[in-house]
């Protein structure tokens, strides 16, 4: 489905349904309400909208003063800047309101594409390889105009198993998908793709490549082009490929990191062992090529949050990949990503995190912006979360992570049966990712459902193949229902695992929090910050621990985690 027209004035650029604001196609960070007072003035064409309208508009469900609404106008001013002739886009009517001075222009549509993996014909299948032939084209492509393209995320699932290419587009939501077919032997390598339109006044476009695997990356520009050239009566100009997306490395070692990163995605213990060999691989083939080392700083993160290793450990080694990795190229989304956990889980530097996640999706794939989401979800502040949270849904809207991200938003806005919704949604679309399982069952259980919710919970301990976090849930689950053996059983499973495993006092304090054990409970997450476990950032969000929050001692721990 094609998305909405925007609104456009001098070289800003208005979402009015989705509430976002471009300027030269950067994000103008503003907050909910300016947003919202912006496009009530937009929206006039120039007429003058009165006060009491406007507040009436932007403070639906509050009761608010002259000042709020003066106070917002002013912020708004100095965030636009002056008009290219002079003077403000915003006049103020005496004793009456505000006019917005520029009449609304529409936009073109966008055109939205997906990037389906390649699939190896007439030869063994490299699902790496499928997989990074479409992630090169898909960074390169995010520097088209008006072009929204599906990240990687939105379309791994397809890889190995692929779907036809209009039953992709269906299921993906977008206007035409770019299926892509390639046959390897020895160092040649051939590529077929297809461009199949969704929509009937697309044109079906098709190429074939056939070059030596050195020549791989002088294919990848140039299928790039070719594909912008076939949209081009629908597009504007090709800025060009970020920089970071057409760095030059050696075949040899774009395929080791390849192999990392699908790795990687598996989520298990084994794929993070097999990820770290293959990102070592790369490093040593190209020492001063950065995503290997940003990939082992990833694995570290995902090692650290898996209990595999002590955190301050994880945290150590990370920090140093991480940093290894900028120096090596400053401009690398993933990189800076890698600084941001770090600077969260080891040294609780909130403002520090948010700057560096900034940076990753200003100058990275937009869905980015999920994790900044979930950086301010952690520390209760819900509308900045539901802003970054709505760009990064504009990116892949069919995302489940951005789902679990809007199900955890619910929860914490006191919305539990809205939480369970955007939760099964999730489950709907990737019903074989634990994560959806999860939060279907930490909803079920806000809505007093405990059934329900141990069997979406043992389903995620299943997909998981046996995670601890999904393991502590369940307990958490059957002491919630008061099954209370049953949970002290699992729970002395859990603990039988120390020995081999970090098992998480968070997660301990969570489940001892629900038997009643409310000292024992703070005991726990008071060894949780002083291991510097990362499951202690949640410590505002878990409404596990809301009838512990007058607590002396969880005041004193929530100062000294959030006071950065």
């Amino acid at each position: 489905m094609r998305e909405a027209a925007a609104l456009e004035f001098g070289t800003f650029r208005l979402d009015a349904t989705k509430g976002v604001l471009w300027r030269d196609g950067e994000l103008v960070p503003l907050t909910p309400k300016a947003l919202a007072l912006l496009k009530a003035l937009v929206e006039e064409r120039g007429d003058v909208v009165l006060k009491s309208e406007l507040m009436d508009r932007v403070w639906p469900d509050a009761a608010v003063e002259d000042a709020n609404l003066s106070v917002t106008i002013a912020a708004l001013r100095k965030a636009l800047g002056e008009r290219p002739e002079g003077g403000s886009w915003i006049e103020t009517v005496p004793r009456r309101g505000y006019r917005f001075v520029a009449p609304r222009a529409k936009v073109s549509p966008t055109l939205s594409l997906a990037v389906l993996p390649f699939r190896a014909i007439g030869g063994p299948s490299q699902p790496h390889l499928g997989l990074g032939l479409a992630d090169s084209l898909i960074a390169r492509l995010t520097g088209v105009e008006r072009l929204r393209v599906r990240p990687t995320g939105a379309v791994a699932h397809l890889a190995g198993a692929p779907l036809a290419p209009l039953a992709a587009a269906e299921q993906l939501q977008v206007d035409a998908v770019l299926d892509g077919t390639y046959q390897r032997t020895g160092q040649r390598l051939r590529l077929a793709v297809l461009l199949v339109p969704r929509d009937a006044s697309l044109e079906p476009w098709a190429a074939q490549f056939d070059a030596d695997m050195s020549d791989l990356f002088a294919i990848q520009d140039d299928l790039a082009e070719r594909v912008t050239g076939a949209l081009s009566a629908r597009l504007g100009r090709w800025r060009g490929a970020p920089e970071w997306a057409t760095r030059r490395t050696s075949v040899e070692a774009w395929e080791a990191w390849l192999q990392g990163c699908y790795f990687w995605s598996r989520l298990d213990a084994d794929g993070m062992s097999k990820a770290a060999g293959s990102f070592g691989e790369a490093a040593l083939l190209q020492p001063a090529w950065a995503p290997p080392h940003a990939g082992l700083a990833a694995v570290h993160v995902l090692i650290g949050f898996g209990g595999l290793v002590k955190p301050r450990q994880a945290w150590s080694t990370a920090a140093g990949c991480a940093e290894h990795a900028l120096q090596l190229d400053s401009g690398l989304p993933d990189a800076h990503l890698a600084r941001a956990w770090v600077a969260l889980y080891r040294d609780w530097a909130w403002a520090d995190a948010l700057a560096a996640l900034e940076r990753a999706a200003t100058i990275g794939p937009r869905e980015l912006h999920h994790w900044r989401a979930f950086l301010h979800a952690l520390r209760g502040e819900l509308d900045e979360a539901r802003a970054a949270l709505q760009i990064s849904r504009e990116a892949d809207p069919l995302s489940a992570v951005a789902l679990a991200l809007q199900a955890l938003l619910h929860q914490l806005g006191g919305a539990p049966d809205r939480a369970l919704a955007a939760s099964r949604r999730a489950v709907a679309l990737r019903p074989e990712h634990a994560l959806g399982h999860w939060y279907v069952g930490r909803a079920l259980l806000g809505v007093g459902r405990d059934l329900e919710a141990l069997a979406s919970l043992r389903r995620a301990v299943d997909l998981s193949g046996g995670g601890l976090v999904m393991r502590g849930e369940v307990a958490r689950a059957l002491a919630v229902g008061g099954r209370v053996e049953e949970a002290r059983v699992l729970l002395a499973e859990l603990d039988g695992l120390g020995d081999s495993l970090y098992v998480s006092p968070f997660l301990r304090a969570r489940i001892l929090c629900a038997l009643g054990e409310a000292q024992a409970a703070l005991g726990e997450l008071e060894r949780s910050a002083a291991d510097r476990d990362p499951w202690i950032t949640l410590l505002r969000a878990d409404r596990a621990f809301d009838g512990l929050r007058d607590e002396p001692r969880l005041r004193k721990l929530d100062s000294l985690v959030f006071a950065r």
